[in-house]
């Protein structure tokens, strides 16, 4: 069984190029992202994948980073020669300490947060040394075989995963790696959708008739609101005819004017009840998420 390792590169002082949202230079390691930070989130996944010892190549502001990850339980290599250094100067200062104590390391730029899980474990799955590459492009983590395992060349690792590619570095590189962890986040959270529906004989008002009807108070015509919301002007004009039919009242003032018949304008009687779903259905989502969250509360 093979004792794999893992090595976080955390040296650099990244000041130059690196900038959160409104510009202010950060130090990227403990830089705040989904709940954590940069390094505390990373060693947590590493840590999950069953990576054992995990390191932090220390440089610019060490003691900082130490003190920062004082309860972690990491082994730290220094690098005192940090500032003469490039990433595969650091990575291989990083290799030579770990080749006597273990078959296999991860190398992790501090970076590259955005990897998954999933990725780490078929990175791991590969017999020797390997790369993930991403629509030909290749990322971080790398997996570096330290003994003889079988094979010598580093082979590429396919994977699905564009956080492996998504540096913290650079223009714009902050927002890029928050926005794609938060939308990677949303899509693996447990949620719940509420959707309200009035009904008669059958179902009438509900959450596109009362789009339609917004688009329409915005634009001043059934034809403009209706590309809107990419339906033909037939089924719009079908929609508020019916809600109209069902509640025996007017919910459109029209004005003739060309063939498509000219403008139209939300009612009194119409707004008003547009104005009451809308407030229902608030209340609705927020009743639900209070039920959700007590019923559901250990499953997300």
């Amino acid at each position: 069984m093979w004792k794999t390792g893992a090595l976080v590169i955390a040296s650099c002082d990244y000041a130059e190029d690196n900038r959160d949202n409104e510009g202010i230079p950060v130090y990227l390691p403990m830089y705040p992202l989904d709940g954590t930070t940069v390094i505390k989130r990373e060693i947590a996944v590493l840590r999950r994948a069953g990576l054992s010892p995990i390191m932090v190549l220390l440089g610019y502001q060490k003691e900082l980073l130490k003190n920062h990850l004082s309860h972690n339980g990491v082994l730290y290599v220094e690098d005192r020669d940090w500032q003469k250094h490039d990433l595969a100067s650091s990575a291989a200062l990083g290799i030579q300490e770990a080749a006597g104590f273990m078959d296999r390391l991860v190398v992790l730029p501090v970076e590259y947060p955005a990897f998954s899980r999933e990725t780490l474990e078929q990175l791991l799955s590969c017999p020797g040394s390997a790369v993930p590459v991403y629509e030909g492009k290749s990322g971080y983590p790398r997996l570096y075989a330290l003994k003889n395992s079988g094979e010598t060349d580093t082979a590429q690792c396919p994977v699905e995963d564009p956080g492996v590619i998504l540096s913290m570095k650079g223009e714009e590189g902050v927002r890029r790696v928050e926005q794609y962890v938060r939308e990677r986040r949303d899509a693996n959270t447990l949620s719940c959708r509420t959707r309200l529906v009035l009904s008669k004989e059958e179902d009438f008002f509900g959450p596109e008739v009362y789009e339609l009807l917004k688009a329409i108070d915005e634009t001043g015509s059934i034809q403009a609101a209706a590309a809107r919301m990419h339906i033909s002007y037939t089924k719009g004009w079908k929609m508020v005819n019916q809600v109209e039919k069902e509640m025996g009242l007017l919910f459109l003032n029209r004005l003739s004017g060309g063939k498509n018949g000219g403008s139209s304008e939300i009612t009194g009687e119409g707004r008003l009840f547009m104005e009451r779903y809308h407030a229902m259905e608030e209340d609705m989502k927020r009743i639900c998420q209070q039920f959700f969250d007590t019923y559901f509360c250990d499953f997300q």
